[in-house]
């Protein structure tokens, strides 16, 4: 048997494996003759270790131009610190973005525009914030993976019917008392805050779609923040939500982790594969339910290639690589939301993941938060008037709007 067949037999396999390695090393560029060069990679962290596999991938078969990733710390706000300074020094020539920032390096001619050979290949919403302008062809930043809120319930066997599927509906249909909601509502440190900002919008567009417009923009009516939001401040106070911090704190109370288990829980699309790997017993037997928000928030990453970077072709060829339809499929298959289409597409995949579909729809329907560079401005006025307003039942001062517009217009 040839090694070219072999591989080619181990690619069948190894995608249900949620590795790919094979398969995709077969399909890397290599050979490069050029002196060698070392590209930085400034990024947050990854527990699924997909992309740790990705740039060992990349790094075996292009030894003359390797990634070192720069891992940050702290919390949105210091990340976003830490990557600004890398690229104002060059000491960065690859940064992996949260989709809000893309705005705030942009303004700043921090990152420059890359051009994507087919934009077509990827889901439509996952490039609205990398977009240069109108502009088809030129982007800021690359997709590298997308997110979305999605809604788990537990079940009480397989077969039964399938629970409410909007976040309005599981807290309202909850009973006093039963905590049987879990969402990331009650920040206890700053590197919790952007999650309680998520929570806060989906919950509100469950009330009221047009809290956030489909570019972004969110409303300036205070009552309509106010009546939005009343729900689930109620539903705090009848303690029919256990209150979480990160997701990773609602995944242990979702599974009852130090306390009772709860029936439901607002989470990103890789806590599926957590409960896979903590073995959770409802995932084994097939009763847990993964469902679409009607209307969730966008999340994700993006790669875009730093303007005082030494190497920009290296960093370009790296950036191809790891959104190519082979680096998408293995972002899939360890439990991230991929940004390519033909991963959405993949019999192999959607075996493995049967909610997989669901994932697309809710990118696909998903709002982004205000494109904006100032979202920073925008993300703290929720947290300084929604916190009081769901944990204390203090209304929404007119100074809410006011920092709202400050912020965005």
């Amino acid at each position: 048997m040839s090694e070219r067949y072999s591989r080619r037999d181990f690619l069948i396999g190894a995608l249900t494996s949620g590795t790919l390695t094979a398969g995709a090393l077969y399909l890397l560029p290599g050979g490069r003759s050029t002196p060698a060069i070392e590209l930085t990679l400034a990024t947050g962290a990854d527990d699924t270790g997909a992309r740790e596999l990705l740039i060992d991938m990349w790094n075996r078969a292009n030894p003359n131009a390797t990634v070192r990733p720069h891992t940050l710390r702290g919390d949105t706000g210091d990340q976003l610190r830490e990557m600004d300074g890398l690229a104002r020094s060059g000491q960065a020539d690859i940064l992996n973005l949260d989709i809000i920032h893309i705005p705030y390096f942009a303004g700043h001619e921090l990152i420059t525009p890359i051009e994507l050979d087919n934009p077509n290949v990827f889901l439509e919403r996952t490039l609205v914030a990398n977009r240069v302008g109108n502009d088809t062809r030129q982007y800021w930043a690359a997709p590298f993976n997308t997110d979305v809120g999605l809604l788990f319930q537990r079940r009480p066997d397989h077969d039964a019917p399938a629970d409410p599927a909007t976040l309005a509906d599981v807290i309202d249909n909850a009973p006093p008392g039963s905590r049987r909601f879990v969402g990331q509502l009650r920040p206890t440190a700053s590197d919790s805050h952007e999650a309680f900002v998520v929570n806060v919008l989906e919950h509100a567009l469950s009330r009221d779609p047009e809290i956030l417009t489909d570019t972004g923009a969110p409303s300036y009516e205070l009552l309509r923040w106010q009546a939005a939001l009343e729900p689930l401040a109620a539903a705090i106070a009848d303690e029919r939500i256990a209150l979480a911090d990160t997701e990773g704190d609602t995944i242990d109370q979702f599974m009852g982790i130090n306390g009772p288990q709860r029936g439901a829980m607002r989470n990103w699309p890789v806590a599926y594969r957590t409960l896979q790997q903590r073995n959770d017993g409802d995932v084994r037997t097939g009763r847990i339910q993964v469902g679409a928000l009607p209307i969730g928030v966008l999340g994700g990453q993006s790669l875009a290639i730093v303007r005082n970077s030494r190497h920009r072709g290296a960093a370009a060829d790296f950036i191809r690589f790891v959104t190519g339809e082979a680096a998408q499929k293995v972002l899939a298959a360890h439990g991230l939301a991929p940004t390519r289409i033909a991963a959405y597409n993949d019999e192999n995949l959607r075996a493995f993941i049967p909610h997989l579909e669901a994932v697309r729809g809710a990118v696909e329907r998903a709002r982004p938060r205000p494109i904006h560079a100032n979202y920073s401005a925008f993300a703290k006025a929720i947290v300084d008037h929604c916190l009081p307003l769901l944990h204390q039942g203090i209304e929404l001062p007119p100074q809410f709007i006011e920092q709202l517009v400050v912020a965005l217009v």
